[in-house]
């Protein structure tokens, strides 16, 4: 048997892969089991943790300081995306202004996947839930739009995410 090897970049992505794999499997029995809910705030609250626990992770590997600004905060942002987002998401992001970022999803996987699964009607995106998990662990001010309580898509919109940061003033650590 000769096995290919992998490159550095097809073993990221077959772990992101499994994670995510894994997350959907869980939070589908979370919802089967103790209905959406129970499984939504929960996977609320683990998304922004895991967030918090994986941005601090590479930040202290990394050695990387808490920006202090947008210029800042961009490049440690991309860092923190290139690491953590795998290649099938879909997401386009702009900087029309200072201290503003927009997120545009066009495809997201967990908003097929609630659709497939039936659940899409009570989902809440944890999927943003993460990155906000990433704003905390940079101890961010920020503002951010719209309300997310459901699935933009869902609503029938696009998914478009403002944030705007304010750099004045730093959180303290959690």
């Amino acid at each position: 048997m000769t096995l290919q090897t992998l490159n550095q970049e097809q073993t990221r992505d077959i772990l992101l892969m499994n994670w995510m794999t894994h997350d959907a499997l869980w939070y589908g029995e979370v919802a089967k089991r103790l209905g959406m809910a129970e499984a939504s705030p929960m996977n609320l609250r683990v998304c922004r943790e895991l967030g918090r626990i994986e941005c601090r992770r590479l930040m202290k590997r990394s050695n990387a300081a808490l920006p202090k600004n947008m210029a800042q905060y961009v490049e440690l942002f991309d860092f923190v995306m290139g690491v953590f987002v795998p290649n099938f998401m879909k997401i386009e992001i702009d900087y029309p202004g200072d201290n503003i970022q927009v997120f545009r999803i066009s495809e997201c996987f967990a908003h097929r996947g609630m659709e497939q699964a039936g659940l899409i009607a009570d989902y809440e995106c944890g999927i943003f839930e993460r990155i906000e998990g990433w704003f905390d662990a940079m101890r961010l001010k920020y503002n951010r739009r719209p309300d997310l309580s459901r699935c933009l898509k869902y609503k029938g919109g696009d998914c478009t995410i403002t944030v705007e940061f304010h750099f004045d003033s730093m959180l303290s650590p959690p």
